[in-house]
C-alpha cells in the first residue's frame, strides 16, 4: 500500500491572504505571470531545487512554462504534490512561488521549496515568505518534520542526508 502524504480527509489549503502577499494553487491559468516572473530570475533559481539545476533554461519557452505548471497542477489534485504562486495582493504579478513535497525518508516528513523573484528579495520578501511557511506548516498542515534543502540545511549537506536516507531503505 503506497503511503499518502496527507491524509485524505485533510482539507488542502487553496488560497491564503496576507497583508503582503497571496498563496494560492498554481494552475496552468497563471502560466504567463509565472514565466515572466521565472525568467526575470533564471540565474538565482537555478539553485533552488539542487546546488547544480539548470532550471529555468535560458531558452524555455512559454509551452515549456505551460507543461511545467501542468505538471503540478496534476500532482496537487492527486494530493502528492502542492505548488503555489505567490502573488501581489491585487494579484497583477507573480512574486515567487512555493512547492511542498513528501519526504518518506527518515527524520522529515515534507520537502519544502520556495523563491521569490529577485526583485523582491531586496524588499525582505524571501525571508518574510520563508518565516510565513514554518508558521503556516506547523499551524495548517499535517506535517510535523518539514526540511528546506539549500536553506535549512546546504545543498551538500542534503546531498549527504539523501544519500544515507537511501542506503538506509535498501
Amino acid at each position: 500500500m503506497e503511503r499518502q502524504f496527507v491524509p485524505s480527509d485533510f482539507s488542502i489549503p487553496l488560497r491564503i491572504e496576507t497583508p503582503d502577499f497571496i498563496l494560492r494553487k498554481l494552475t496552468t491559468a497563471d502560466v504567463e505571470q509565472d514565466f515572466e516572473a521565472v525568467m526575470s530570475s533564471k540565474e538565482s533559481l537555478r539553485q533552488i531545487f539542487c546546488a547544480h539545476d539548470d532550471w529555468p533554461a535560458d531558452h524555455m519557452t512559454l509551452q515549456d512554462n505551460y507543461n511545467d505548471l501542468k505538471e503540478h497542477e496534476d500532482e496537487f489534485d492527486q494530493r502528492a504534490g502542492f505548488a503555489y504562486t505567490v502573488v501581489t495582493v491585487d494579484e497583477h504579478a507573480c512574486l515567487g512561488c512555493v512547492y511542498i513535497y513528501p519526504w518518506f525518508g527518515n527524520r522529515f516528513d515534507a520537502r519544502v521549496y520556495y523563491w521569490v523573484r529577485d526583485s523582491e528579495k531586496a524588499r525582505g520578501l524571501d525571508e518574510k515568505l520563508g518565516d510565513f511557511l514554518r508558521h503556516w506548516l506547523q499551524e495548517a498542515w499535517p506535517i510535523n518534520d518539514p526540511v528546506f534543502p539549500g536553506r535549512d540545511m546546504s545543498w551538500e549537506e542534503w546531498e549527504a542526508f539523501t544519500q544515507t536516507s537511501r542506503s538506509q531503505s535498501h
